[in-house]
């Protein structure tokens, strides 16, 4: 089931959330700006989270065969905004999976540290967008992942580099549509981590090597494409309303 949130609540999108991420400048920081006016108080679920090493369950549903979820871009930067939080709670369960697992499986200590960062990162991301949000714009997720072993370590590399790649071409493409330069710098912000996390996850699978960088420049993805790759891990149905006629192809074009 996707964790709670509180319901009734005003979004504070409009509000100075996104310059107070600006001015974060590390994960205690992140983290210390979402207590900040009464956020944190909106959502009471949030603080257990960003602690919990527990999966979302079912980790194995059907992608597309729940309720509709939809994103209307209508909205302009609240939809991104709310395409970011679909991301983020995607990679926020895959990695409390991951360390659920990690009693059972067979990776080191010194990746499960690094694992772990990385899962308290997706945390805190999510927590900051939903708290963002809303309860009004909020769009909780059930996310499912068919397939991956959790206890195995190449599965779960390799499912992590998948899902991070995703999140920064999905991230890259969308920027396009920003109206907001506090919003823009906000997921930029976001952006630029989930980018070291691929390259850690890329060293993990290959150290010392030029894998940790594959080009110059990051994919980007239109919103249509992201959403094929975003269905496989949602267990609910994904759907746009909206979307821009005009989309500008990044250096390694494709988008």
């Amino acid at each position: 089931m996707p964790h709670e949130s509180t319901r009734g609540a005003p979004s504070p999108l409009a509000s100075m959330s996104f310059a107070q991420l600006h001015a974060a400048t590390s994960r205690r920081e992140f983290l210390r700006v979402l207590g900040l006016g009464g956020t944190i108080a909106l959502l009471p679920a949030l603080s257990a989270a960003c602690g919990s090493d527990s999966p979302t369950e079912p980790g194995n549903g059907i992608p597309g065969s729940g309720s509709p979820v939809l994103i209307d871009f209508a909205l302009g930067d609240v939809a991104i905004v709310q395409l970011a939080s679909v991301l983020e709670q995607i990679e926020a369960d895959f990695y409390s999976r991951v360390v659920a697992a990690f009693e059972t499986s067979n990776i080191t200590a010194s990746e499960q540290a690094v694992l772990t960062e990385i899962r308290n990162h997706e945390l805190a991301h999510r927590a900051f967008l939903e708290g963002t949000l809303g309860a009004d714009a909020a769009v909780p997720i059930t996310t499912t992942f068919r397939g991956v072993s959790f206890g195995d370590r190449a599965a779960v590399l390799t499912a992590a580099r998948t899902l991070e790649d995703l999140g920064i071409a999905t991230y890259n493409g969308a920027a396009q549509y920003l109206a907001s330069t506090t919003t823009l710098l906000a997921l930029a912000k976001i952006a630029s981590v989930e980018g070291r996390h691929a390259s850690t996850v890329r060293d993990l699978q290959e150290p010392r090597t030029g894998t940790f960088s594959p080009a110059a420049s990051g994919d980007a993805w239109r919103p249509a494409k992201a959403a094929t790759s975003i269905q496989s891990y949602l267990v609910d149905k994904l759907a746009f309303a909206n979307i821009p006629a005009t989309f500008v192809q990044g250096p390694n074009g494709g988008g």
